[in-house]
């Protein structure tokens, strides 16, 4: 009969009633022990209810006193080693396949050599972390060395951990380490850590010369092909090589016959001995063979004696005869000559500027701006073009000044003061400026206006704010402010300081009675379509003590007045005193703003003086 399966490697430890045992040299992993199997120390057994890792199991309450590093048996009984015959038969055939020479068992990571209850002779072990790699010999592992890839490293690093088959490059040559401990700080050659795996090679020996040192062409002289070729510069200024043996006679009669090859070209420039008169039109010249020009060079003749005297145009150029032709478009000095000097020049343009001039030679200074777009640069400009209305009379009077266009396109420039009245728009001095329709009290908008083909400005005045009626032409405009007209007194008497309009009054716009509900008011005398900042006096009164109240713009985020969040006018006694306050508020579009107060029955009167206008666009 076959006896039980037992393992008993290492030694084991366990307090008395503890339900954890603990190994030294066990290696406890599925195939060695599993739940189920019998644990007997000395006399005493008890289940295996648990395989924790390697060093430790989980038991019931130990009962055989307490251990400590003593021997002990596990007797494989566990019923997860049961299986059906079919598969007790596949086990046995793979068991048979196992228990061959030749078989690897793996090693983990964990452990420093193999499981020494495993393996027959002539199995090998394999730790693939570390490439360590033992056989069974003689009923025991025995460690064979490392058997690892190569990992290439690139050049050394003083700093880097390097392990066995890193490769490194030191000075051209390439080393492997070979030490089975990893290390840093080791450089090559250290012989303990690192192996030659491919050393750097010798420098080989010079190879022939090609070419010979270049020299100046000259006449009589023996010119060779052969390595070295000669190599020369010829009286253009190119580079040649010899690629016929000759003795040389005329360059440019033995480049015809092709005994020279062109190697590296000058940008020398040509001359010319043909006689020519200077003027306008097609001429021909005889200059150097092999020159750098291309059909399209547009190249100036000048004369080397006098070099005011000079011609140029684009040209044709046949490199093998030297043969120039321009088509002369611009020139100066007269005369016939034949020392003509060659160089390039550049494609004139349309027209001039000169350095000292400072633009003042500029046709259209005006168009020229557009062009280097500075009105977009000064988007929201506005200087001058102040509005002044007298009041009780048909007219208003603009100054002289400039502004950018509401889109940034164009300067509109006022040269002199424009004095218009209230008829239909027609150009020029003392004439109307009305847009369309029929005069009406209340605000007018005032325009500077621009027709950009002809440059003439003008002025002229809207009931809109931001898209007056345009005369013909007329495309840029910018808005300059504001004006009231009055069927019974013609235009009403504004003071404009700035961008700021005053009335030679104050209006009562309000009075009325607040409660702690906010109401909005509309400012009868600031204008509408845009937004501006009503220059306003306010009194009010309660004949409740310390009651407060607030006047903003209908946009802001309104809060009970009181003395935590602040307010713009108070109560200070019970007699109905209460008090005055200049405020600047921000309109909306339609001319309003709001108040509110801590308490009902507030008093209210708002006053406006006249309004600030940004004149934004």
């Amino acid at each position: 009969m076959t006896a039980l399966a037992s393992y008993s490697t290492g030694t084991v430890s366990v307090a008395a009633g503890d339900t954890t045992v603990s190994g030294v040299g066990t290696i406890w992993s599925s195939t060695n022990v599993r739940p189920g199997d019998i644990l007997q120390i000395g006399n005493f057994q008890t289940i295996i209810t648990d395989v924790t890792d390697p060093t430790h199991l989980v038991i019931p309450p130990w009962g055989g006193g307490a251990q400590a590093a003593v021997a002990y048996v596990v007797w494989k009984v566990s019923s997860q080693r049961i299986a059906g015959a079919q598969a007790m038969a596949d086990v046995s055939a793979l068991v048979a396949a196992l228990n061959t020479s030749g078989f690897f068992w793996f090693v983990d990571a964990s452990l420093a050599a193999p499981d020494p209850s495993l393996g027959t002779d002539g199995q090998y072990a394999l730790q693939p972390t570390t490439g360590k790699m033992w056989v069974h010999t003689g009923g025991a592992w025995s460690y064979l060395g490392v058997y690892k890839g190569f990992s290439f490293r690139g050049a050394y690093d003083n700093a880097a951990a390097y392990s066995v088959g890193d490769v490194q490059t030191t000075a051209g040559t390439s080393y492997v380490w070979i030490n089975q401990t990893p290390g840093s700080g080791h450089p090559a050659p250290d012989p303990t850590y690192w192996q030659v795996l491919a050393a750097k090679g010798d420098k080989g020996d010079t190879g022939s010369v090609p070419w010979a040192v270049p020299v100046a062409w000259a006449t009589g002289i023996a010119f060779v092909a052969a390595a070295p070729a000669s190599i020369v510069t010829g009286p253009n200024g190119n580079t040649y090589q010899c690629i016929v043996p000759h003795n040389s006679g005329v360059f440019a009669t033995d480049l015809a016959a092709g005994k020279w090859k062109l190697i590296a070209q000058s940008l020398k420039e040509g001359t010319s001995t043909t006689s020519v008169t200077i003027g306008a039109g097609t001429i021909g010249f005889t200059t150097q063979p092999d020159l750098s020009y291309q059909n399209g060079v547009r190249l100036r003749a000048s004369s080397n004696a006098n070099i005011g005297n000079w011609q140029e145009g684009v040209c044709t150029y046949d490199p093998s005869t030297g043969a120039l032709l321009m088509y002369r478009d611009k020139f100066a000095g007269a005369g016939t000559f034949n020392d003509w000097n060659f160089s390039r020049v550049g494609q004139p343009g349309a027209g001039d500027l000169s350095s000292t001039a400072n633009l003042s030679d500029l046709t259209n200074k005006p168009v020229a701006l557009v062009n280097l777009g500075v009105p977009g640069l000064l988007l929201g400009h506005l200087s001058g073009l102040k509005i002044t209305s007298p009041g009780g009379v048909s007219t208003f009077s603009v100054s002289a000044g400039v502004a950018c266009d509401r889109s940034g396109t164009d300067m509109i420039v006022l040269s002199a003061a424009l004095t218009k009245s209230s008829s239909a728009w027609a150009a020029g001095n003392n004439n109307g400026c009305l847009d369309t329709g029929a005069l009406a009290n209340g605000f007018y908008h005032v325009f500077i206006i621009k027709n950009p083909t002809t440059s003439v400005v003008d002025v002229l005045m809207s009931k809109s704010a931001t898209a007056p009626t345009m005369p013909a032409g007329y495309t840029l405009f910018r808005r300059i402010g504001a004006v009231w007209f009055n069927s019974g007194v013609n235009f009403s008497q504004i003071l404009q300081r700035g961008r700021e309009f005053f009335w030679p009054g104050s209006a009562l716009d309000v009075t009325t009675t607040i409660g702690t509900t906010l109401q909005t008011f509309a400012l009868a005398s600031c204008p509408t379509g845009v937004r501006v900042q009503a220059l306003l006096n306010v009194i009010a009164w309660n004949a409740t003590q310390n009651t407060t109240w607030w006047t903003h713009e209908t946009g802001i985020t309104d809060n009970p007045p009181s003395y935590s969040v602040g307010a713009n006018g108070l109560e200070a006694s019970t007699a109905t005193s209460g008090n005055a306050s200049d405020l600047r508020v921000w309109t909306d579009t339609s001319a309003q703003i709001c108040a509110r107060s801590s308490a009902a029955g507030t008093s209210y009167r708002c006053f406006t003086r006249g309004w600030f206008d940004p004149l934004e666009g």
